[in-house]
């Protein structure tokens, strides 16, 4: 069976059997309690595990509001919050491999929410979207919840990947941009989801493409691919002021080097750079039929025996190359490295959140 064949099979399995409309009513997160949060500042968890020394718990002076991908594979739209569920385990270990960079400079936020089921990416019926909407409804919520009880005036970063990021995009229009709180908005790191230019200044009248590493009130992202790696025919949903749209993967696109952070071309590598691959006491991470938390002890370590170079390419991606490309390679379909977008870069993105975090209001 090829790999197409196999996605194929895989979506089948997870389409949902019902409408959006007659999907039963899930009860809906209270961010009043500690609970609905997977991170906050002082509750223990895989957001501060690190390759090296962990960050302390003390209070920092910098938020950073982390928005987590898609841990969801059922056939139903929209996820349960349920403690037990596999998607719940999920959720810690993109805490683990994605939030953890940025816990050494900000204190993580990050909710639990009904996150849209891994199957909305697919659907063209139009109950994606709906899925998607009441997704967002539960961050806007959370989020509102952080600025007004939890956040107590300091500077702040939105991070999130994949599905997180395209409700982060949405966010950071309507709730940061021309709004009193971008006053406080240091960036935001949006990986892992196609950010069309065309609709740049439309979001953002107020906010700019960082080009820089220091760059404040600043747009991030990028998405990966192996050498030559192409996604000209697939498409995808984006969210813009007019409503969603599916959108070509392929266009002009935001898109930074997270080894430089700035748009300039050519091959960069830097042999300090940290990747890491996250650790598990068992294989829940590779069955996405699992409905169960597992609970598997999680860490995280540090890949010091291979390298890698990366590039802005021409199809506005980041492109990369190396011995541990290669390895990685084998674990993907077709040289796409969305699964490794944060974990490649991780390193990176620790050393620039600590630089971007410094450099507010110098």
């Amino acid at each position: 069976m090829t790999p197409k064949e196999q996605q194929k099979k895989f979506l089948e399995s997870i389409k949902p059997v019902n409408s959006f409309a007659k999907e039963e009513g899930l009860a809906s997160p209270d961010y009043l309690a500690d609970d609905s949060w997977a991170a906050l500042p002082g509750k223990d968890g895989c957001h501060l595990l690190s390759p090296d020394a962990p960050p302390t718990q003390e209070l920092k002076d910098f938020d950073v509001f982390y928005i987590h991908p898609t841990g969801y594979f059922r056939p139903h739209w929209n996820a349960p919050l349920d403690v037990e569920a596999a998607s719940y385990e999920r959720t810690d270990s993109m805490l683990a491999t994605q939030a953890s960079a940025f816990a050494s400079s900000c204190n993580v936020f990050a909710p639990y929410y009904r996150q849209a089921t891994y199957f909305s990416f697919f659907d063209q019926g139009g109950d994606a979207e709906q899925a998607l909407d009441l997704a967002y409804s539960d961050i806007v919520q959370a989020f509102e919840e952080f600025l007004e009880h939890r956040n107590n005036g300091r500077p702040f970063i939105i991070a999130a990947h994949s599905q997180g990021s395209l409700h982060g995009q949405r966010l950071v229009h309507e709730k940061i941009s021309r709004t009193p709180h971008r006053d406080r908005f240091i960036a935001a790191y949006l990986i892992g989801y196609i950010l069309p230019t065309k609709f740049f200044d439309v979001l953002y009248p107020d906010l700019i493409v960082s080009k820089t590493p220091t760059d404040q009130q600043s747009i991030i992202t990028w998405c990966t691919g192996t050498e030559g790696f192409s996604r000209s025919r697939l498409h995808t949903l984006v969210w813009s002021p007019s409503g969603w749209s599916r959108e070509k993967m392929e266009q002009p696109l935001v898109c930074q080097n997270p080894m430089t952070w700035n748009l300039e071309p050519g091959w960069t590598s830097d042999e300090s750079l940290v990747s890491i691959r996250l650790k598990s006491s068992n294989l829940f991470l590779s069955d996405y039929h699992a409905t169960k938390h597992s609970h598997a002890k999680l860490s995280v370590e540090a890949v010091t025996d291979k390298s890698f170079e990366a590039r802005l390419s021409n199809n506005n991606m980041v492109e990369t190359r190396g011995p541990l490309i290669e390895r990685v390679e084998k674990l993907t379909a077709g040289g796409d490295l969305h699964s490794f977008d944060v974990s490649l870069f991780w390193g990176s993105i620790r050393s620039n959140v600590a630089l971007r975090t410094n450099a507010f209001n110098k």
